[in-house]
């Protein structure tokens, strides 16, 4: 039984027996032969993997078209799912849970032929509350090994551990929601959090180092229990660093992390899979060489020791500071910059007018006041050619969406109850409204066709890599190819948030492997896509 937040008493939800197994994936590309060749190994696992696989980053319970895409992404063969305890706060697991229900429920799918991934590590959100009442509570335990004790106190709101005693709820937590018995991947989450911290903190970096090991060991230790127990088939680690040079200090080191499972474990560790970001503005698995002192890739490592090869962000590319979306943008109209100037200056004078006139004779307090006089100033912001400044479209998107717009609505919601007694300030926000919205299409416009021209350079370069016979697919088609071509990569995971994308997504997996790969990254390496 659970208790829920009301205090009632609920049953836990169904639990779907069985578990991924090779002979039943290694049946799924006979059901799906338009893409049957894109299908790979994953490692020593044995389980045969979709060449995409469907990530749950941005995946979200209450999202109907997120249920409707995993649906459709399973029907049409994919057959690996990749998520996290933290993916919105665990309700990507838990729509997860439900859909492989239904569609085993429905005999569309079989539990035994779909891979689930999922992973530990963070903590966040109504987990990092919990766990800081633990931490801070009198009779907290800190003896040297405990759990609290290695806590990793990275920044407010996000602290990490991999202890064995954390990593054993959070795997049970990630069961249930997954409603499953058995997981077939468990990947410790980014445990170089703790090197960030850890040098922060002011620790010698060598000290640094042998406890990361310390650590990472401690938790396959624990790991190679829960596959004796059968809560998960195979383990491994999700790490953002592992493609860095062999001289970072934050640099995950695949060799070192497959000396501590043969340790733990001999041949016969459960050590399987790892999981790190390739793109093609990032393609340090493939050109770095960082494993055997400089003598092998990431990749040349991973095929020697036969590991399955997740590959992340492969459509979020971050060059220098900037995110690149490796994606299709439509060309819009956008008005010439000179009427975009006048647009805001016109917001700016509006804004202007509200502090003249309508600001003073508020009663509101001085929180509310404060708001205003800092969130009405959207015009202030933009005027002069600022709204030219950001660096991408990616970037006006995320501070648009993210800081813009909520400023300016929180603001409208303080002055609306005013409005119902005072026309001057209704006529003002009814006009300053619908110049906010003319000046957000048209600003919003411009940085989509900045993207379109950005698409269309890289398009450009890769086309001329690629040879004429691929020239008809979209940029994330072309993008995920060039990963998925390497023989040493299992499955490329794309956040598939809707039909839409899913279908973009794995028609694009009947494109015939590139021949060359690996030659292909070589020199695209040395191409310039101008970002």
């Amino acid at each position: 039984m659970i208790i829920t937040e009301q205090g009632r008493l609920q049953e836990h939800p169904a639990t779907l027996a069985g578990k991924a197994s090779p002979a039943a994936t290694a049946a799924i590309p006979t059901q799906h032969p338009e893409w049957a060749t894109s299908y790979r190994n994953l490692g020593r696992t044995g389980f045969t993997c979709s060449g995409a696989g469907f990530g749950t980053y941005r995946v979200h319970l209450r999202v109907q078209e997120h249920r409707a895409a995993l649906a459709k992404a399973l029907r049409m063969g994919v057959n690996l799912i990749d998520t996290s305890s933290n993916y919105a706060g665990g309700n990507a697991e838990r729509l997860i849970g439900e859909v492989l229900m239904g569609l085993t429920g429905q005999s569309v799918v079989k539990r035994e032929e779909i891979i689930v991934v999922s992973k530990g590590g963070y903590i966040q959100g109504e987990l990092f509350e919990e766990i800081e009442r633990r931490a801070n509570a009198a009779h907290a335990d800190y003896a040297a090994g405990s759990e609290l004790s290695e806590l990793v106190r990275h920044s407010q709101g996000l602290w990490h551990s991999i202890h064995p005693d954390f990593l054993r709820d959070q795997l049970t937590d990630s069961l249930e929601r997954l409603q499953l018995e058995t997981l077939d991947v468990y990947l410790l989450h980014n445990p170089e959090y703790y090197i960030e911290w850890a040098i922060q903190d002011g620790i010698p970096p060598e000290e640094v180092t042998d406890e990361y090991y310390r650590r990472i060991k401690q938790a396959f230790a624990y790991l190679e229990t829960e596959v004796e127990s059968g809560r998960i088939q195979f383990y491994g680690i999700s790490s953002n660093t592992f493609p860095r040079p062999e001289d970072a200090i934050d640099r995950t080191s695949l060799e070192r992390v497959w000396q501590s499972a043969e340790e733990i474990a001999g041949d016969a560790h459960h050590f399987a899979v790892v999981e790190f970001p390739m793109n093609i503005f990032e393609p340090g698995a493939i050109s770095e060489r960082n494993q055997r002192h400089g003598t092998e890739t990431l990749l040349d490592f991973c095929a020697e020791k036969n590991l399955g090869v997740l590959i992340n962000r492969p459509l979020n590319a971050i060059a220098g500071k900037q995110l690149i979306r490796l994606a299709d943008f439509p060309e819009l109209d956008v008005p010439p910059e000179e009427d975009l100037d006048d647009l805001l200056h016109d917001l700016k004078l509006q804004e202007q007018e509200f502090a003249s006139t309508h600001f003073e004779a508020l009663d509101v307090d001085s929180q509310s006041r404060d708001a205003l006089q800092q969130f009405l100033t959207l015009g202030q912001n933009l005027d002069e050619g600022n709204w030219k400044e950001f660096a991408s479209m990616e970037e006006w998107q995320e501070i648009s969406r993210s800081v813009l717009a909520p400023r300016i609505q929180y603001a409208f919601n303080i002055l609306q109850p005013f409005t119902q007694n005072n026309s001057e300030l209704l006529t003002f926000l009814t006009h300053y409204a619908e110049t906010v919205d003319e000046a957000f299409e048209h600003l919003s416009n411009y940085y989509m066709n900045r993207g379109h021209a950005r698409s269309a350079k890289i398009h450009q370069a890769l086309n001329a890599l690629m040879g004429e016979d691929y020239f008809d697919l979209s940029l994330s088609q072309k993008a995920v190819l060039l990963i998925r071509s390497l023989p040493q990569v299992s499955s490329v995971l794309v956040g598939m948030r809707s039909e839409e994308y899913v279908e973009d997504v794995i028609y694009g997996l009947q494109a015939k492997a590139l021949p060359h790969a690996e030659a292909i990254w070589e020199r695209l390496s040395a191409v310039k896509t101008e970002a």
